[in-house]
């Protein structure tokens, strides 16, 4: 499958197109040892983080050192629905997850619908999630402010999508 998508850079149109693009990216990113990737999305509903073939590249990467997967949105309960299999891997690997939820509100006009940025890698944006647009990048410029929006949005979250929940 990644070897038929042009991962360099481009634009696709569609969620047929961007579905397998989002995968490719992302084990691209997974297999080849980053040591920090950033998710942003309202939800995570469109993310392949239930797939056999992520899931085993994130068993294989949560073993090296020195990673982390920080990933933000403004509410998990949707992700937490659509990727049980993703909350079992976390069981092992949560010191490796970084999980955070902001306010919509505090995101920007030039703020994408979802992102996912490689430190030394790709730079994915997500333009419009009803119908799919989006467009990636591995320029040095495009991963710098992408890795910026992303921070300042950080430092104004929260912790979210607790591993366990502490009752009474």
């Amino acid at each position: 499958m990644a070897d038929e998508l042009n991962l360099e850079a481009g634009r696709a149109e569609g969620w047929p197109a961007i579905t397998p693009l989002l995968e490719a990216q992302l084990l691209h990113a997974l297999q080849g040892s980053a040591r920090r990737i950033v998710l942003v999305d309202p939800d995570f509903t469109h993310w392949p983080l239930s797939s056999n073939a992520v899931l085993e590249a994130l068993q294989a990467w949560g073993r090296g050192g020195h990673r982390k997967l920080e990933l933000m949105a403004p509410d998990w309960q949707a992700c937490a629905r659509r990727h049980p299999r993703l909350l079992a891997w976390r069981r092992g690997f949560d010191h490796l997850l970084n999980i955070r939820e902001f306010d919509p509100g505090e995101v920007g006009p030039d703020w994408p619908c979802a992102l996912m940025a490689v430190q030394d890698g790709v730079v994915l944006r997500l333009l419009e999630l009803e119908l799919g647009r989006a467009v990636w990048s591995h320029q040095p410029a495009d991963r710098q402010l992408a890795l910026e929006l992303f921070d300042a949005i950080a430092q104004r979250s929260s912790p979210g999508w607790p591993l366990t929940t502490l009752g009474l």
